[in-house]
């Protein structure tokens, strides 16, 4: 089988992909080809994860690259945002200033608290495409070796969360053997090295369900040592874990060709998309643009997208230890946690099509869960 990876992208047909399966997963047609403007941000952005000559990743195991804002059909002026947030007009807002530190500390700042209702009075809808950077690295290992469907996701979920825990031991082991490019001489080492990996959390005594998954994981990587190929890590570029993020921007870009997608400016994206013009059809799509940051809705997404990322990193881990969090929350933190998970819901009613995850289905169930019980 020739690796997915490398095989040229042809966007008509991933265009017809992405309707087919979107509508397939439940969203309606008028949903999907309806006319919405779109506006995006970014965070977490370290344009590609790979193994540096120095033998560290460019990016920790926490990275979670957001790309979304929001959606909404009327705009607000500098001047209005800056009013709303009780800024001085003059300077361009950056939400890496007004909201340091991590989502539970951030619940309690004023900025925060008026951003929030800001988007929940003007109705608009909150989108994003969610990145696990090093989930993402990791999930072609489970393609590779696993061919029951019904446990892709979960054997993915523990995969990404026993390498996570041992960050210098995952580096080590795929820096020697050159991962994604494992050779045929390298392929029953490499896996003996994932069990290792999987035994020592083992060994640490995980909650029940992690306990048995990852026996289950353990049972796929001894018996994937009889096959010929492991088909989707060998043969690629050494030391690049995640290739150039431009192709999530092009994603979004084909899927939602009926949309207005107005981006922040991202030279080495737009360089690579001059390079391969994205074409549906033989006519190239013009439904985005990239503008300046100084935009006051790009403005609006910066401070989305930072909120949504340390909400992820916030939720990166069991519901039962991020209730225990919760919990503990004051009673501004209660308002706020509240109202972002109202403005949530409201955009996930809207269309499913607003919130897109390249991230463990465990993360996905906590927002989810959360987002159900607190969002009303």
């Amino acid at each position: 089988m020739k690796n997915r990876k490398t095989i040229k992208m042809n966007y008509s047909e991933q265009s017809i992909i992405a309707r087919t399966l979107a509508l397939a997963q439940g969203v309606t047609p008028e949903q999907f080809d309806g006319h919405e403007t779109w506006y995006y941000d970014e965070t977490d952005n370290v344009k590609h994860l790979v193994l540096m000559p120095s033998k560290k990743v460019n990016a920790g195991e926490n990275t979670c690259f957001v790309l979304g804002g929001i959606q909404a059909e009327d705009v607000i002026t500098d001047y209005e945002l800056h009013t709303a947030l009780g800024k001085a007009s003059g300077k361009e807002l950056k939400a890496n200033k007004d909201l340091k530190g991590s989502f539970d500390e951030i619940l309690r700042k004023d900025t925060l608290k008026k951003m929030l209702e800001l988007i929940d009075m003007r109705g608009w809808n909150v989108h994003f495409m969610m990145v696990q950077v090093w989930y993402y690295g990791f999930v072609d290992i489970i393609d590779s070796i696993n061919d029951n469907e019904n446990l892709v996701l979960p054997l993915k979920a523990i995969l990404y969360k026993i390498l996570k825990k041992y960050p210098d031991d995952t580096v080590s082991l795929l820096g020697t053997y050159h991962y994604p490019n494992i050779a045929d001489k390298d392929r029953i080492p490499f896996l003996d090295g994932l069990v290792s990996i999987a035994v020592k959390f083992l060994k640490a005594k995980p909650y029940i369900m992690d306990f048995g998954m990852t026996l289950i994981l353990i049972d796929c990587l001894n018996k994937a040592k009889i096959r010929k190929e492991l088909t989707f890590i060998q043969n690629e570029k050494s030391d690049e874990w995640v290739k150039w993020f431009d192709q999530f921007y092009k994603a979004e870009i084909v899927s939602y060709p009926n949309k207005t997608l107005i981006l922040d400016t991202e030279k080495q994206v737009e360089k690579k998309i001059k390079e391969d013009p994205i074409e549906i059809d033989g006519k190239n799509l013009t439904n985005y643009r990239f503008e300046d940051s100084a935009n006051p809705m790009i403005q609006v997404c910066d401070y989305v997208v930072s909120i949504i990322r340390k909400y992820a990193i916030f939720l990166d881990r069991s519901l039962c230890d991020a209730m225990a969090d919760i919990s503990k929350f004051d009673a501004t933190q209660w308002d706020n946690f509240r109202l972002f998970n109202k403005i949530l819901k409201r955009s996930l009613d809207k269309s499913p099509l607003y919130f897109n995850y390249a991230t463990s289905i465990e993360m996905q169930f906590n927002i989810n869960q959360l987002m159900e019980t607190y969002g009303v």
